[in-house]
């Protein structure tokens, strides 16, 4: 749903280059090799082989494999499919023996599958993503994917079985707007979706993220944001002092010398300092070590009690305190502040290079149909000034890395107002659906947040104290009680919609 900018971690030589960089995906982290739990396998995977290129062009006979994942334990005779859908990362088969959605297949007897997204992880319908080959990458080609898919699914031979079951999508993030847009666009193929965290609005500029970072941070401690706001704005100061600059370099490990002249360089500086503390948020306390992801007992607390622990040393230096247990959790050595070296690993194009393991796909998708470029551009936001990292940081990148360049303030804008006229914003016409929002993920503000005279037999859940996609991991015993309410109420609500009530 990285920030959706939604960022993922990416060591290139132990060095973050790409730090937070497109946030808001379900990740949360560094990826890990997924952890079945004790004496269970985890699945094998399969292929679609016959997933067309372009799903537009009837003239376009090219075809790719589409990697899917199956477990069929918790599946009875007339039981329902229950289909969960790949974002913008490589799918984990972990899914299919662990998360919230296991107790659901068990209450309703469900067969689970899980999809990849097409130009992530082994899903690879080009041979490469060089800019030319990524006019296929698009949120219209995956739904166009996933209707494709159900229904050859429902006909493979060895799930006959299957052909009269219900279809009920399952998403967190982008996957989750996926799983929305899916059964609003193809409702007679899909007859439901639970849709996780899922931004539904698309935006140029998604101002409020950092604000809403801020506001998680406050509901821990008013005086953590107090001293983020006091240190970054010394930091600026500090840029423009050679004896400040030298100290910042140390303390913040920076891999290269600060060059006080070179703007670009100060805002992916301060956009980086700003993500390690957006990362913590957007899954904080999420229970997500099923997957292998780094990092997941780093929480606001964790990051709040260094800002305000005084015994460390000023607030610069606790923020440097913060950057260095990032930089230490991932095994990172340093951080990267060049705008070159950023813009530069995200020309890679083969697909056995980092920038493939989701970086360029996503910055081109973030351009080219939903904007949500996380910026400073709100005096509400306390991790610079304004004017710091504005949204043209990320056009620009755009402009670095995809030939032609063709991403200006204008043409994203007209992209994000495209992809809402297409799908409908927050009026889609949409029924039996749920739509999930945790009240700390800053992702709720670009969510469905109330009904609307399109929808129908839709269910709006709010759940205060937690964070992205809170609601689809495994229950813990820390969970607070609301959100093990909810996960009970999903299933029931799946329930009325298996049996017609």
């Amino acid at each position: 749903m990285n920030r959706l900018s939604l960022l993922i971690i990416v060591a290139l030589s132990g060095v973050n280059i790409y730090a937070w960089m497109f946030n808001g995906r379900p990740l949360g982290g560094k990826v890990g090799a997924p952890k079945a739990q004790d004496g269970v396998r985890l699945p094998d995977q399969q292929f679609y082989e016959f997933q067309k290129v372009n799903h537009f062009d009837g003239s376009d006979f090219r075809y790719w494999k589409q990697r899917y994942f199956v477990n069929n334990a918790t599946f009875r005779a007339g039981g329902p499919i229950f289909l969960m859908l790949g974002g913008e990362a490589e799918a984990s088969p972990a899914w299919l023996v662990d998360g919230a959605w296991q107790q659901y297949a068990r209450d309703h007897g469900a067969f689970l599958v899980l999809l990849e997204h097409r130009y992530y992880g082994e899903s690879q319908p080009v041979p490469d993503i060089s800019t030319p080959n990524l006019q296929y990458l698009s949120s219209k080609q995956a739904l166009a994917d996933i209707a494709q898919f159900v229904t050859y699914f429902k006909k493979l031979y060895l799930y006959q079985y299957l052909q009269n079951s219900s279809v009920i999508l399952f998403g967190g993030s982008y996957a989750g707007s996926l799983a929305a847009w899916a059964r609003s666009r193809y409702p007679y193929i899909v007859d439901g979706a639970v849709a996780s965290s899922a931004p539904m609005v698309a935006m140029m500029e998604f101002q409020d993220y950092y604000v809403g970072v801020g506001e998680a941070l406050e509901t821990y401690s008013s005086d953590c944001t107090k001293e983020i706001k006091n240190a970054t704005a010394r930091m600026y100061d500090w840029w423009g002092q050679p004896d400040k600059r030298i100290l910042m370099n140390k303390i913040f490990r920076l891999c290269d010398k600060i060059n006080h002249n070179a703007l670009l360089d100060l805002s992916v500086f301060f956009y980086n300092l700003a993500e390690n503390f957006a990362g913590v948020v957007q899954y904080n306390n999420d229970n997500r070590d099923f997957l292998g992801r780094k990092g997941t007992k780093l929480t606001i607390q964790t990051v709040c009690d260094i800002m305000t622990d005084e015994s460390r040393g000023d607030n610069i230096q606790r923020y440097a305190d913060v950057n260095s247990l990032i930089l230490d959790t991932y095994g990172e050595q340093c951080l990267n502040l060049r705008y070159n070296k950023l813009a530069h690993s995200l020309n890679h194009t083969d697909w056995n290079s980092v920038s493939a393991e989701g970086s360029r796909q996503w910055l081109y998708q973030t351009c080219a149909e939903f904007g949500w470029i996380q910026s400073s551009w709100s005096p509400k936001q306390p991790f610079s000034q304004w004017f710091l990292f504005p949204f043209n940081f990320t056009t620009d990148l755009c402009n670095s890395v995809f030939v032609p360049p063709e991403y200006g303030w204008g043409q994203v804008t007209d992209n994000c107002d495209e992809t809402n006229r297409f799908y409908g914003g927050r009026n889609l016409p949409i029924s039996k659906s749920i739509f999930v929002n945790g009240l700390l993920d800053p992702w709720w503000r670009v969510g469905i947040l109330e009904k609307t005279p399109a929808s129908s037999d839709v269910e709006i859940i709010l759940i205060a104290g937690t964070a992205h996609c809170a609601d689809m991991y495994p229950p813990s015993s820390k969970d607070p009680p609301q959100l093990a309410a909810v996960r009970s109420k999903i299933s029931k609500v799946i329930g009325t919609w298996l049996s017609g009530n």
